[in-house]
């Protein structure tokens, strides 16, 4: 499930990586690490087009497997979901949140080299992204606030927005 070393990357132009303040998105999830909840803030995107992917990065620093059961929007105007997916990458340990638009015709899962949530579990001292993509239901602007990420412990909601509109400045 890593990238396949051998296939391009796809160009950073087309992901915005959200930087400065990490998303302890993770530390609250059972048997996951992240940074002290102090340095929480909420991470958000915008990405111009119709179709777009919020992938969280986390990682599992318990001793045993972690199976993601479900991702959810927390709340939401204008969008619907068209996928959910986990993607094992050692990257996802150094990024909090990345918004993909994927190009006409593909999957934000494809961008990531995703699975089903039901098809991989992350192992302990590994890192992936759990994502979930989004597609507008009208002309009018798309908006996430907030993704609610859910182990078979618990249910965590991560601080991220996402905005779709037809041009971001």
């Amino acid at each position: 499930m890593r990238r396949d070393q051998t296939r391009p990357a796809r160009p950073r132009a087309s992901r915005a990586i959200a930087v400065g303040a990490v998303v302890a998105v993770v530390a609250v999830l059972g048997g996951c690490s992240g940074p002290p909840e102090d340095q929480n803030a909420e991470l958000s995107g915008c990405l111009a087009g119709d179709r777009g992917t919020l992938a969280l990065g986390v990682t599992n620093s318990a001793g045993e497997p972690l199976a993601i059961t479900g991702i959810e929007l927390a709340e939401s105007e204008g969008v619907e979901v068209v996928d959910r997916f986990v993607a094992i990458d050692p990257e996802a340990r150094a990024t909090p949140v990345l918004f993909d638009a994927a190009p006409s015709g593909t999957s934000g899962r494809s961008a990531f080299d995703g699975v089903d949530l039901t098809d991989a579990s992350i192992e302990p001292d590994a890192a992936a992204y759990v994502g979930i993509e989004v597609e507008r239901t009208g002309p009018a602007e798309g908006v996430v606030n907030g993704v609610v990420i859910t182990t078979e412990e618990r249910e965590t909601i991560a601080p991220v927005s996402l905005e779709l509109r037809d041009y971001c400045g």
